[in-house]
């Protein structure tokens, strides 16, 4: 009777074990933890101004809480983002071709994305920089 007991005890503490084990297991994963969804932060508009023929319109960042990956995309095809959210022209902007552009830069990882509405005003320069004249100081309208 004293041999049946202490085995009965034996079989509970291996199946206790196992338990563990298997619980432990679970609760562990071999997978990456996912980073949190970037964000913008305030959504409103951006409006930003550049004088003619200028390339870079400004960085447009988001803000990933827990510090992880973030990529970005621009919608309008006369310009790109670089991957740390620097927007650019393709080519320098002429006001008298176009004088206003809109985009939606999105930021994304594998967690979700975030997107904002720019709008690119282009200023008039009084000097056109395709003459052979050389200004010190050109006017921007």
């Amino acid at each position: 009777h004293k041999r049946i007991t202490n085995y009965n005890y034996s079989m509970k503490n291996i199946m206790l074990l196992s338990v563990m084990i298997i619980l432990l297991a679970s609760c562990s994963s071999s997978e990456e933890t996912k980073s949190m969804a970037p964000d913008f932060g305030y959504h409103v508009d951006r409006i930003v101004s550049v004088l003619e023929k200028q390339i870079v319109i400004g960085t447009f960042t988001a803000i990933v809480p827990d510090g992880g990956e973030v990529s970005y995309s621009a919608s309008n095809p006369d310009m790109s983002i670089s991957s740390e959210g620097e927007l650019s022209f393709i080519l320098e902007p002429d006001y008298e071709s176009q004088n206003e552009y809109l985009t939606e830069i999105t930021a994304s990882n594998d967690s979700g994305s975030d997107t904002i509405n720019v709008k690119v005003k282009v200023l008039d320069s009084l000097c056109e920089y395709d003459t052979a004249a050389v200004f010190d100081d050109c006017i921007y309208q």
